[in-house]
Order: C-alpha cells, then structure tokens, then sequence
C-alpha cells in the first residue's frame, strides 16, 4: 500500500502583513501537521514600531493653539538672588551675549517698576513675601502678584494710618532722612544678602485696636490678606464680599477721617464720570478737571458737508460759548462730527436733607436743632 508524499512546506513572504506564515496548500491532498511558524522577535517589533508611527497622527491629541504652556517649578528666592549677584559685572566675556537682551528688557521696565510699586508693604506690614517672575539671564523681573483688597477694609486700615502717621510724625521715629542720589552711576548694585538680608525690618505701624469696641474686626485687621478664607469673602479674588453690621460699623468709624462729608450729588456737577466722558469725546478739559488726548484725531474741518458759515439751522450766539456749556448741553453747543460719544449728566438730583452728627451716642433718628421751625405768628386783626 503505497501512502502519500509528504507535503513540503515552503517559506513565502506573505504581503497582507499578517503576523503568521500560514503552510503552503498540500501537493496531493492530507492534513497539514505541526503549529504555524512566528516571526522572529525583532521583525515583530519593527512592525509594530511602524504601525504606531503611522497611526500616532490619528489617534493624538488635537490641539486647539499651537502654544504650550509648561509648567515650571517655583525657585528659592535664593536662586534668583545668585543670577543677579552673578549678572552685576557685565563686563566678563561670559556675558556678551546676555547685553542684547538687556538692551531689550528696557522696553518693559516702567511695567516692572509698576509691579514693584503696587506690591509695595504697606505700612501696617513688616514684611511681604510675593512671587517673582524673572528671567534666565537676570535681565529683568517682574513681582507676579495682583494686590487686591476689600474696599471697606482698605478704607479703614488707612484711616487708622492717618492718626498713627500723625503721630509718627511728630515723634520722628519712623523717618531717616537719605542723600539724593542714593547711588552713582558706576556704582555697582547692592548685594541682598551682604547689605539687607540681615538688617531687621522696622516694627510696622499698627494702631492698638479696642477689645471691646473693635473686637468684631481685631483679630484680622492688619493681615496681609484678611479674610480670604472665611465666609465673608469668595476667596482670594474678592469680587464678592458680605459683612455683619457690626463689622460694617467697626469699619466705618475707623475709616471716619478719610471718609467725606459730601453726600450731596449735586455738588459734583459737571465733575463726575460722564462729564470726564462728554469734554474726552468734545476735546475740552473742564476747569480744575483732567485733560485728555484727542479721542477722534485729524478732524478737518473743510470736509464737514454743514459748518457755522453754510448751515441753514444755524443758531446764532453772540456771547461766547463757555466750556461747562459745551459738556452741560452737548448736542445744544457743539457740532457732533461722526456721532461724538458724548453722554449727557443729570443736570439737578433732589435735595439732600442729611445732617452729620458729631456725637456717635445719638439715635439715627432726631430732630436736629440746625433745622430751624418756623414759628407760627399770630396777627390780631385791628379794626378801626
């Protein structure tokens, strides 16, 4: 009995890049024999490294902008210290390339010497801590923070500063006098660490609050950043705030030497926010008030289709036009070329019958005596 030939596998490359070499068919029917054949390993993971490359295109991440923002770990102050110590003599070799971006980094100083401004410690402060932005090179740095307050809370801490600076200054112990300049042109920058950093601060100025009369606002009153996580506040934002009336009242009678005694709007006449607004967009400047650019520049005044020689309404004034006229009456007193922005003040608000006391053990409502009655006179009627 004569049995089959064994079939003879061959080795095919199979082009669909399948993974497995199946057998070739057998050459006169039987079963195939034995497992499928792998492929070795380092043409597996060139496949693979292949089909990843390929794919990483559709399956990424699409991004919306094209910058990305890296997360950089916050430095000791140390650190930066160290940058600007090393960066004090420019004259070295190593630093000639860094000269060009110094030159560059004027063009943001007055911002950098806004920052340190608005962040200054205030009086009532012995020190602040805030974050720094600086460069690599030491060419500039800029104090990252946005100082905001509680406008009540503000009010107070400087109307308790106002009584305390009195005082200060007729005991002359917070004041040095200082020689103007300071420093010469080639004088090289004091060094933080050799000349401040162990100098002990100045005791700051604090007013010795009441325990009783201010213990609603004396535990946090002088904090850098008073309230901000309690309920009284959203947070460190302060864009919304809402206090008790007792604390509302502590606050008030401190700040009560910087608050005004004008409560009548009327005595801001052509001296509030849309008047500023009317003599901007008119190009005037209001006695006693600000002056401001031109807000619509390059008028000519020979291409207007209407002016003061042609125009048929022509209203003629003989008396000159005052400016407190042009900005009390906009659309009366002046030629509004391309829809000016003016905006009209209210000209008169009802009159204001509120009397300040001087004594605080008052009730809030009284008959105060500067409110003359008038006295009912009796005439007896003569007859003749």
């Amino acid at each position: 009995m004569s049995l089959p030939a064994s079939p003879a596998f061959v080795n095919i490359t199979s082009q669909s890049g399948t993974f497995f070499q199946p057998p070739t068919q057998p050459q006169s029917g039987g079963h195939h024999a034995g497992p499928p054949q792998m492929l070795p390993e380092n043409i597996l993971e060139e496949k693979a490294r292949k089909w990843k490359q390929l794919q990483s295109k559709r399956y990424a991440e699409k991004r919306k902008f094209g910058f990305v923002d890296s997360q950089k770990e916050d430095m000791p102050p140390e650190h930066v210290r160290k940058i600007i110590r090393d960066h004090g003599d420019m004259t070295s070799r190593k630093y000639r390339h860094d000269k060009r971006v110094y030159l560059g980094a004027l063009k943001y100083m007055p911002h950098a010497v806004l920052k340190l401004l608005e962040n200054m410690p205030m009086p009532w402060e012995q020190i602040r801590d805030v974050k720094v932005l600086y460069h690599i090179t030491g060419a500039i740095t800029f104090v990252n923070e946005i100082p905001r307050v509680i406008e009540p809370v503000y009010m107070a801490q400087w109307g308790t500063m106002w009584i305390m600076m009195r005082r200060e200054k007729r005991d002359r112990r917070h004041f040095k006098r200082m020689r103007f300049p300071p420093f010469d042109d080639e004088e090289p920058p004091l060094d933080y660490a050799d000349n401040i950093l162990d100098v002990e601060p100045l005791e700051p100025i604090q007013m010795e609050l009441d325990q009783d009369e201010d213990k609603t606002v004396a535990e946090w009153f002088y904090d850098h950043k008073p309230l901000s996580t309690t309920r009284f506040v959203n947070g460190t934002t302060y864009r919304r705030w809402a206090f008790s009336i007792p604390m509302m009242a502590t606050l008030y009678r401190l700040a009560n030497q910087l608050l005004t005694d004008l409560v009548d709007d009327n005595y801001f006449y052509l001296f509030d926010l849309k008047s500023f607004f009317t003599a901007k967009a008119l190009n005037v400047a209001i006695p006693g008030g600000p002056k401001f650019e031109p807000l619509v520049k390059d008028l000519n005044a020979l291409d207007e289709d209407w002016n003061e020689f042609n125009d048929i309404n022509k209203v003629i004034i003989r008396a000159p036009i005052r400016t407190e006229y042009r900005i009390a009456f906009p659309f009366m007193y002046n030629n509004l070329i391309n829809s000016l922005p003016v905006q009209v003040s209210w000209y008169h608000t009802p009159s204001v019958v509120f009397i300040k006391t001087e004594d605080p053990d008052l009730p809030a409502f009284y008959y105060d005596p500067l409110i003359n009655p008038i006295a009912q006179l009796s005439a007896e009627k003569v007859t003749t």
